[in-house]
């Protein structure tokens, strides 16, 4: 089932500035999708139209099969911005609690979901302290667990790891997977972290100047980047590179070498990274960020 459509979405502000230019996009239910490009190529613009908080100029968008500007959407889907904020006055638990109440969640399903949540991002022995004492990594974890309270089927993460140390970030990640993998939840990931997308997206996105210019699995991605794909084979005499058109030739190839009375040591199919796949679309004068 398709959780997120967008047909033609267009959002041109002041008359003048195309934010976002007629994005066509599909994304599957229960996958994890990596929206990718530099700053102010539209990805935190094209978020608030799918969620709703925009009213698009043109094109259409539907989430889980309802128009994107339907109050339900609000209910079954949550965003974690990447300048979030909560009351810092307030303890972790009485944030928690009090946005559980705005989710209409009652305190017998509350609580033990806060806890859930709360041990998940090990925070629940800081759960009485005030959240204007927690570090830039602590409140980033407290803001996903607000996200998650209500359990939502979409979720919309902008930057979800940045400021976390490597072991919160890890913690992060493996939160995201385990909702994708294990709960169904649907997950669009705008991020600037390759190596993290590369490592827990199923599909990706890559988004320039309002365009999304390409957009498919990492398989796809790379199979329209290469022109002609390389197979390398390195023997005891020194190593070649042979083109190919399916992966059926590479035998004869290999075959080919052997005639040739050399020792074959390591046949490896030389293909691009996520990154470089993104600088050969994007064009490499443009950051990601």
């Amino acid at each position: 089932m398709t959780a997120i459509h967008a047909e033609g979405l267009t959002k041109v502000f002041d008359d003048r500035i195309r934010a976002v230019s007629g994005v066509n996009l599909d994304v599957e239910e229960g996958t994890i999708f990596g929206f990718l490009g530099p700053n102010g190529a539209g990805k935190t613009t094209t978020i608030r139209l799918l969620n709703g908080t925009l009213t698009p100029t043109g094109g259409t968008s539907r989430i889980l099969g309802l128009e994107s500007r339907e109050e339900e959407i609000r209910r079954r889907t949550a965003t974690l911005a990447e300048e979030a904020r909560m009351y810092e006055h307030m303890s972790v638990l009485d944030n928690l609690r009090f946005f559980a109440a705005m989710y209409d969640l009652p305190p017998s399903e509350a609580e033990p979901r806060i806890r859930t949540l709360l041990e998940r991002m090990k925070l629940w022995d800081k759960r009485e302290l005030k959240l204007g004492s927690f570090s830039t990594g602590m409140k980033k974890r407290v803001y996903l667990c607000r996200t998650l309270l209500h359990r939502p089927e979409i979720v919309f993460l902008d930057e979800p790891t940045s400021g976390l140390d490597p072991e919160a970030a890890t913690q992060v990640t493996d939160l995201i997977r385990s909702l994708a993998r294990e709960h169904g939840t649907t997950i669009f990931l705008c991020t600037h972290n390759l190596f993290l997308a590369e490592r827990i997206c199923d599909g990706f996105g890559f988004i320039r100047s309002g365009e999304l210019v390409a957009a498919g699995s990492r398989e796809e991605l790379i199979r329209a980047s290469t022109q002609t794909p390389e197979v390398e084979i390195r023997t005891d005499r020194g190593t070649e590179r042979f083109g190919y058109g399916t992966e059926a030739d590479i035998d004869g190839l290999v075959r080919r070498v052997q005639e040739q009375g050399k020792r074959i040591i390591e046949v490896r199919l030389l293909r691009p990274t996520l990154e470089e796949v993104y600088f050969r679309t994007i064009g490499r004068n443009h950051e990601l960020v």
